[in-house]
C-alpha cells in the first residue's frame, strides 16, 4: 500500500498558521479580540470611546497594564500616549509601537 502525501491548501495553511500563532500566544491572540470588539465602526481604529472599551476588556483578562488604567480612570492619559501622531485615533499599529517601547 502506498501512501499518498498530504496537500496543503493555501487557506489550510493560513488556518494553520493563524491556529498556531493564537496558541503560541494567547495573550496576543485576546488583544486582538478585545479590539475588534472594541471597535464597534469596524474601522480598525479605536476613538476614545472604543478604546475606553477595549482598556475594560483586557483588564477583565488581567492583560497589560489595563487593570491600573481603569483602577486610576487613566484612559485619556493612555489614549493620548498610544496616540503619537495626535489623529485622534488608536490603530494596532500604534498599540505594537507602544508594546515595543
Amino acid at each position: 500500500m502506498t501512501l499518498m502525501p498530504r496537500v496543503v491548501t493555501p487557506v489550510a495553511l493560513v488556518a494553520l498558521t493563524l491556529s498556531a500563532l493564537a496558541h503560541a500566544n494567547p495573550q496576543r491572540a485576546q488583544l486582538q479580540a478585545n479590539f475588534q470588539a472594541a471597535d464597534v465602526d469596524k474601522n480598525e481604529q479605536l476613538n476614545v470611546a472604543e478604546f475606553k472599551t477595549f482598556i475594560n476588556l483586557n483588564a477583565d483578562h488581567k492583560l497589560g497594564r489595563a487593570a491600573s488604567i481603569r483602577r486610576f480612570g487613566m484612559y485619556t492619559k493612555a489614549f493620548k500616549e498610544i496616540d503619537a501622531n495626535g489623529d485622534g485615533v488608536v490603530t494596532k499599529e500604534d498599540i505594537a509601537a507602544q508594546a515595543k517601547q
